[in-house]
């Protein structure tokens, strides 16, 4: 799949405390809900796109325009995990 981002890496060493990677403090239940829902949005839709593409989960996407769409799901889930942790800037 793709690279770790802070939002698969939110828990202080030891503890499973789900914490903002940015700012230290502890999520909030709803938070950690609304990121393991995007999560899971996200894995179900990169499965679709692999289908759709006829390729493999964590293989190369085989066209341009493929690999294009895979980019934006990387952008749209950076965007979303924002809005989800930080609400309206």
């Amino acid at each position: 799949m793709s690279g770790m981002r802070p939002n698969d890496q939110m828990s202080l060493p030891g503890l499973g405390v789900p914490v903002d990677p940015w700012t230290g403090f502890v999520l909030p239940p709803v938070v950690t809900q609304r990121l393991k829902k995007l999560k899971e949005a996200e894995e179900a839709f990169r499965l679709v796109l692999h289908e759709l593409d006829g390729t493999t989960s964590g293989s190369r996407p085989g066209n341009r325009r493929m690999a294009l769409a895979f980019t934006k799901l990387e952008e749209a889930m950076l965007w979303a995990g924002a809005a989800v942790m930080h609400g309206e800037d």
